[in-house]
């Protein structure tokens, strides 16, 4: 008779060590400080590690739904910064309400004097947490998209079609020639030549025509391979432009250079980015 006591899959077992090794590190760091005996600022700092771990989802879930991302960086800050105030204060009451009623209301004045430090330690993991969810953004936005796109759930065959390749190079790789983005409850239809430039945006990328923009969520990665190589160039980490649309190349600083294109906008070239263009152009 084979008995299993319990299974934690594969994927859980990074973040059931970090919570333990969280709660051990932390009520190591409470006993010079509290006078209450390390076993019980262990439990402490366990249920801490268990508020650590959801709050930590709900922050995760909570950047991809509402799509920070379409907010420029003032924006940006001030939400980010809201968000910092509650979950530093979900955090120090959750912890003190279950602590409370671990230990009772015996320990409450003692509980109490560890609000103060509890909110501190909420407020490191915070900028931790937004440090690893924008560290795995920059990831997905450097790294090759080897998956397909999740299907649309308004019209998912119609949005397969449009996104599919229509062409090929002479190489044999296949190329776009127009794209579909998801409106509300529409799918507009963007052709290739249309595009001045594409910009990179957090978990998205911003499609930028004339002087319209869409947003898609998808990498710089999958656009620089199945965009024509000959017409569009990845001028900067951030930037994928449309040769055709470009205005003037002026000298910006010392080693860059400053794209004005027919938009109106202007990005600035790196220098390996410089290269390949001038490359593209015969310069």
């Amino acid at each position: 008779m084979k008995l299993i006591l319990f299974y934690i899959p594969f994927r859980w077992l990074p973040i059931v060590i970090c919570s333990i090794l969280f709660a051990t590190l932390q009520a190591a760091a409470f006993r010079p400080v509290v006078a209450m005996p390390y076993e019980v600022l262990w439990i402490k700092s366990s249920v801490d590690a268990l508020i650590m771990v959801g709050l930590g989802l709900l922050l995760t879930l909570a950047m991809a739904s509402f799509h920070y991302v379409k907010l420029d960086f003032f924006q940006r800050l001030v939400n980010y910064f809201a968000l910092g105030i509650i979950y530093i204060i979900v955090w120090s009451l959750l912890s003190y309400l279950f602590t409370l009623l671990i230990f009772g209301k015996e320990e409450r004045e003692r509980v109490e004097a560890l609000i103060p430090l509890t909110a501190f330690v909420a407020l490191l993991i915070y900028l931790i947490h937004l440090s690893v969810i924008h560290y795995r953004i920059w990831l997905r936005n450097d790294e090759p998209d080897n998956e397909p796109a999740e299907d649309d759930p308004v019209d998912p065959a119609a949005l397969n079609q449009l996104s599919m390749h229509d062409s090929e190079n002479d190489s044999g790789e296949e190329i776009l020639e127009r794209i579909a983005v998801k409106i509300g409850q529409k799918i507009h239809v963007i052709l290739v030549p249309d595009i001045v430039y594409i910009q990179s945006d957090g978990d998205y990328v911003q499609i930028v025509t004339g002087q319209s923009r869409y947003l898609k969520e998808e990498t710089m990665k999958y656009f620089e391979a199945n965009l024509p190589r000959t017409q569009f160039v990845r001028v900067h980490r951030s930037y994928i432009v449309n040769v055709e649309k470009i205005l003037r190349i002026e000298l910006y600083e010392k080693q860059n250079q400053m794209l004005t294109l027919k938009n109106g906008d202007q990005i600035r070239a790196s220098v390996s980015g410089y290269r390949e263009l001038r490359t593209i152009l015969n310069m």
